[in-house]
């Protein structure tokens, strides 16, 4: 695989025209995108929707960082923003070490 950076907006936002673009650029070999969210500065990406559907246009798989789940709770989860995977990692919520496998690992879903 190779990993194609996406550029972020002024404010620290996925730049969706950069996102869309490179998408459309690679689509014949894209395989997936992994987003957190929210965000890692705490912001629930208004374009998430338009992100997750411009990957599945491509017969993409939509990863989410579920690190923030908590924050997910009560407002949205990874189903109703386009996600196909999700993976549970309790290193916030029990401020513990951040790593694979370990106290903080959960599940993948």
């Amino acid at each position: 695989m190779k990993i194609v950076v996406v550029e972020s907006d002024e404010n620290g936002n996925v730049d969706v025209q950069d996102f869309k673009a490179k998408a459309e650029k690679y689509k014949d070999e894209l395989s997936c995108t992994m987003i957190t969210y929210p965000s890692t500065h705490g912001v629930f990406e208004e374009e998430i929707l338009e992100l997750t559907s411009t990957v599945h246009k491509y017969g993409g798989k939509v990863y989410i960082d579920g690190a923030n789940m908590n924050a997910q709770l009560g407002h949205t989860s990874p189903a109703k923003v386009g996600g196909d995977v999700c993976h549970l990692n309790l290193h916030k919520t029990f401020t513990i070490p951040h790593g694979g496998g370990g106290p903080g690992m959960g599940p993948i879903c």
